[in-house]
């Protein structure tokens, strides 16, 4: 049966299907693999082939062209998100009994229609505890002079490759001190330990973790932040708290435009190779050997050394407990600087191969229980790269992981 098509004059719009044009998308990826695969092949290897690279090279150009729009094919307004959220807000002032205006700024952002699907329930997760733990009562409002309406604002924005989704209020702000004692309660904090606000914001998106006192039906249970983590590392997202006490909080979501082709580095360290995300990369580094300085003899942690500042090392070969590195090689060749929210780290590699548009799949079966990776990247020469997820390498550096 053939698609309903929207007859307006102005518009000439045709309804497809979701399925449909993620099919299509599937097979972009393909063709992109195929034509890799043919202009890479050893058989062409000695041949004396007039403009081959030009033509190539403009054959690459259409595929990546073809990529861009079979995937602008799959963007929708985050607006439609928003909507939803909207109109929660008159349901929440009557369960809070508070006043909420919700600001709403760039609603015509595009994101990919498979992560606006999964956003909703994420998202009112941080309205909600904005509005019940965040945003204070009128007396109480006044009393701090504020205006006795709270305010939560929407926003979204491109940049670079990812949307960036920021849920902010002009509430009390989180509170150090509860979360602090409930966090070491947990066992995540010594006693005596008093981590950055950075760190510490962290653990809010734990499994279970929450410092209402009662359980109401809109918070309590501890199950809505980590529902947002969980939901964050699905899509290769990352997310960012700030807070003041008395001024509010932001959360900010980071995701990519698309989660069918990313940009990345391909790497190789001995034998294997893997792929980081291009926007996450701040440099790369060929470090002098007084340059890597070692922090700890027990557990192997080094730092490096970067025009006066110290970056933490992220061995690859320590951090998944496989030999990878090269006898012959060496070991520090080539360093790759990332940024993370819990700052930049460092990762050894021999030689940086190539910039690639790559095919992410996703790891399934045994191979889902790989720590830190978003998944795999099909590579033109029908090598698999594994594609690194930096924020879980930092975090197992901090952990003692790596």
């Amino acid at each position: 049966m053939s698609a309903p098509v929207d007859t307006a004059a102005d518009g000439g719009l045709m309804r497809v299907s979701s399925d449909k044009i993620s099919r299509l998308m599937d097979l972009v990826g393909e063709l992109s693999l195929s034509v890799s695969e043919t202009v890479q092949s050893p058989d062409l290897a000695g041949l004396t082939l007039t403009n081959f690279d030009a033509a190539v090279h403009r054959l690459n150009m259409i595929v990546r062209e073809v990529q861009d729009a079979a995937t602008e094919l799959r963007l929708v307004p985050v607006d439609d998100v928003f909507r939803r959220l909207r109109r929660m807000v008159r349901e929440l002032e009557r369960q809070t009994g508070k006043q909420i205006e919700m600001e709403v700024e760039g609603g015509d952002t595009a994101i990919d229609k498979l992560v606006a699907d999964r956003l909703y329930d994420p998202l009112l997760h941080v309205v909600r505890n904005s509005a019940d733990h965040g945003l204070e009562g009128p007396e109480e409002r006044r009393a701090s002079g504020k205006s006795e309406q709270g305010r939560i604002i929407l926003s979204a924005a491109q940049i670079g490759s990812e949307v960036r989704i920021t849920v902010a209020d002009d509430g009390r702000g989180l509170s150090r001190e509860k979360i602090l004692r409930k966090a070491r309660e947990k066992g995540f904090f010594g006693p005596d330990e008093e981590p950055d606000p950075a760190v510490l914001w962290k653990v809010i998106f734990e499994p279970g973790f929450s410092t209402a006192e009662q359980v109401s039906n809109l918070s309590g249970r501890g199950v809505g932040m980590d529902v947002l983590n969980a939901t964050m590392t699905a899509l290769r997202g990352r997310i960012g708290v700030e807070s003041a006490a008395g001024q509010g909080t932001r959360v900010a979501l980071h995701i990519p435009v698309s989660l069918a082709f990313l940009d990345c580095i391909i790497l190789r360290l001995g034998h294997q190779l893997f792929a980081i995300p291009i926007d996450v990369v701040s440099e790369i580094a060929k470090p002098r050997p007084e340059d890597i300085v070692g922090i700890s003899a027990d557990t192997g942690s080094e730092m490096f050394r970067l025009r006066g500042a110290f970056v933490p090392v992220c061995r690859l070969d320590d951090f998944y407990d496989t030999p990878m590195r090269d006898a012959a090689a060496t070991p520090d060749g080539v360093l790759v600087v990332v940024n993370t929210t819990s700052g930049p780290i460092a990762v050894p590699v021999n030689e940086i191969l190539d910039r690639q548009q790559v095919v992410m799949k996703p790891l399934v079966g045994r191979l889902a229980r790989v720590r830190a990776s978003f998944g795999c990247a099909l590579l033109g020469t029908g090598e698999v790269a594994l594609v690194l997820d930096c924020e879980r390498l930092a975090a197992g550096v901090a952990g003692g992981a790596a």
